[in-house]
């Protein structure tokens, strides 16, 4: 799969250009600006075949060149890419698109982002301002620890975390009001308590809590440590949403659910993703464990987002795989916050019922995010 990952390389004509064409100056050579952003350049790309595109802001009447190298810098040709000895952009006059076409080799050995750049040399009819372009390759191994949450304070860490609070059925026909008491959250030892009550009647009260605004990230795996509740119309889940959420709204922002499970099927859960193409899309599986219950005792639910794949475990088995080509208008290459709830109630799992006991608890251990 060739991935077109789209970086300017803007010629400004400096001439001023007057609204008489008489007084136009086409002996002026533009000048070569280049965007100073680097270009992402994924390990796990199928084929490792990429390109930057580069663009003329406008039509000129002259034929533009440049010639380009590559070079390294933490990144070495050979090992983690192939390098271009000789490359050259030529522009036939009218013309406004070109692409540099590279190639990134995967490295295993190698457990960082490395760099190299794109050298231009020899403009003709221009002349350059900046040196060229640097190339980042993404790691996709993702050893390093680069966050942690492991609950050891007394309270919730409201510098990291949002209490979400009110009722109204939050799209799903919900029935369970969230509040920030610790009746529904508190931390106990070095774990996250999050407690669904039964209050009066058919009220029920629960928490939810999310990093929005405070703790996001592109990429990397995230081990979640957690013991899940059970019965009748209980709904715990630990998921993200996109940070675009509240400009693009649902399911534009996308959302990635990294553990779903339905209270009667206390040994089954899911694994699914939400997005926008031309409307609602969604991919969805489910691990189920032996002759066990997800609420008998803690497991780790995993999950590995990388610019081309998304893959689901449970206790490091692997029972869901995505590939970036499965899901057109792919919107996962922009931040995520994390979330974590339980709800009473709503369209998938239905109500409780009598069988259902109360209080139900849902027990987070650590949340690991490595990159």
């Amino acid at each position: 799969m060739k991935i077109t990952l789209p970086i300017i390389l803007t010629i400004l004509i400096q001439s001023v250009i007057l609204t008489s064409c008489k007084d136009e100056d086409s002996s002026v050579n533009p000048k070569f600006l280049v965007s100073e952003n680097y270009v992402p350049a994924p390990e796990d790309d199928p084929d490792g075949s990429l390109s930057v595109s580069v663009f003329l802001s406008a039509v000129s009447d002259k034929t533009v060149s440049v010639d380009y190298v590559t070079a390294d810098s933490t990144a070495i040709a050979g090992k983690d890419y192939v390098a271009i000895t000789s490359g050259k952009l030529t522009f036939q006059p009218g013309e406004l698109a070109k692409e540099i076409n590279f190639k990134v080799l995967p490295d295993t050995a190698v457990k960082k982002d490395v760099y190299f750049s794109i050298k231009f040399n020899n403009p003709v009819n221009g002349t350059l301002s900046k040196p060229g372009i640097t190339i980042r390759i993404i790691n996709v191994d993702f050893t390093n620890l680069a966050w942690t949450e492991d609950f050891t304070t007394m309270a919730l860490n409201t510098t990291i975390w949002n209490y979400e609070q009110g009722a109204g059925g939050w799209g799903n026909n919900e029935l369970q009001t969230y509040t920030n008491l610790p009746d529904n959250v508190h931390l106990d030892s070095g774990y996250l308590h999050i407690t669904a009550l039964k209050t009066t009647g058919t009220n029920y009260t629960s928490g939810r809590i999310n990093t929005q605004g405070r703790k996001q990230f592109t990429y990397g795996r995230i081990d979640i440590r957690a013991k899940l509740p059970e019965g009748k119309g209980i709904w715990p889940a630990l998921w993200m949403l996109g940070s675009g959420f509240p400009t693009q709204g649902w399911p534009a922002c996308g959302e990635i659910d990294m553990m779903e499970l339905l209270g009667h099927e206390p040994s089954v859960a899911h694994g699914a993703v939400h997005w926008n193409s031309n409307g609602h899309k969604s991919r969805t599986n489910s691990f189920t464990l032996s002759n066990d219950k997800f609420s008998s005792g803690f497991h780790i639910f995993s999950f590995t987002w990388t610019p081309n794949k998304l893959i689901w475990m449970v206790d490091k088995q692997q029972y869901f795989f995505l590939t970036r080509a499965e899901m057109p208008d792919f919107p996962f290459d922009l931040p995520q916050f994390l979330i974590c709830n339980v709800a009473v109630g709503g369209n998938w799992p239905g109500s409780p019922d009598g069988t259902t006991v109360f209080p139900q608890h849902m027990i987070v251990d650590y949340i690991r995010i490595y990159q």
